[in-house]
């Protein structure tokens, strides 16, 4: 979504609209699906935008291919964290003040600081609750609380520095997944989850073959997605990681380049 599908300022542009509505119109069987780190709360905006919130073949891969979506918002597969691993991250913050995410079937947001808390509901509509940490913990350790994605601000909290290679190290305890999905957002997944096994799941689902699969993306925690597809397509502020790795490039993300990607293949 963000430096892909959407503008500069978060938004769906106009004629990104337009062209995915036309497409959709033409083509009524083709699956249109949005790839996200976002909760599903957090798409709903664009979902609206595209004209897609009640449109049967528009399922959605999120929080980084923890969770995907059916076009109703039904569960399709997760996958979860081992609470040994949410525990440890829990104990780990309990006197920091750190911003820390626990993002739970994709729908809830749950932490601990209420300044992120506001920030996340009021930029990215996502449904998050402040919790205390013990009262999670027990959640957590009674298999009542299931937490699909854990995400860290890492601006925030006076230690955030000597935590990271602490939590580094607990993932590769776990076999977790790591990455950043912006440069002050660093994100523990599942075993194997990421966009890229979110992608094979869905179009195993589906029946879809990797060849009639068309993928965009511009961020490092792309890359393990548009090589799940088998047109994968970089845009133009595409990192050179995701570029090497692309069969075809399209204009900027501020230039309406998955638009015109799709005009061209779909309208032309």
């Amino acid at each position: 979504l963000d430096g892909t599908l959407l503008d500069a300022e978060g938004n769906v542009s106009e004629r990104t609209s337009t062209v995915i509505r036309k497409v959709l119109e033409k083509y009524p069987d083709l699956h249109f699906v949005l790839a996200s780190g976002r909760a599903r709360p957090a798409t709903m905006k664009i979902r609206e935008a595209l004209g897609i919130l009640d449109r049967p073949n528009t399922e959605s891969i999120l929080c980084n291919g923890c969770i995907i979506y059916d076009y109703k918002g039904g569960i399709l597969w997760q996958s979860i964290l081992p609470k040994e691993f949410v525990i440890k991250a829990h104990n780990l913050f309990k006197t920091d003040p750190t911003a820390v995410y626990f993002y739970s079937s994709g729908d809830d947001a749950i932490m601990f600081n209420e300044k992120w808390a506001k920030i996340s509901n009021e930029r990215f509509q996502e449904h998050t609750v402040l919790l205390d940490k013990e009262e999670h913990i027990k959640k957590v350790e009674s298999g009542e609380s299931k937490i699909n994605k854990m995400g860290v601000v890492v601006t925030e909290g006076k230690d955030i520095e000597k935590f990271k290679p602490i939590l580094v190290g607990y993932s590769k305890e776990y076999n977790l997944e790591y990455a950043y999905s912006t440069s002050f957002f660093l994100e523990f997944m599942p075993p194997n989850t990421h966009k890229g096994t979110g992608l094979d799941h869905l179009i195993n689902n589906l029946n879809i073959k990797k060849e009639e699969v068309l993928a965009f993306g511009d961020g490092g925690n792309d890359v393990d997605l548009i090589k799940s597809a088998g047109w994968p397509v970089a845009m133009e502020n595409a990192c050179d990681e995701l570029k090497a790795v692309a069969k075809l490039t399209t204009k900027s993300n501020v230039k309406d380049g998955v638009a015109d990607m799709l005009e061209k293949i779909f309208l032309n």
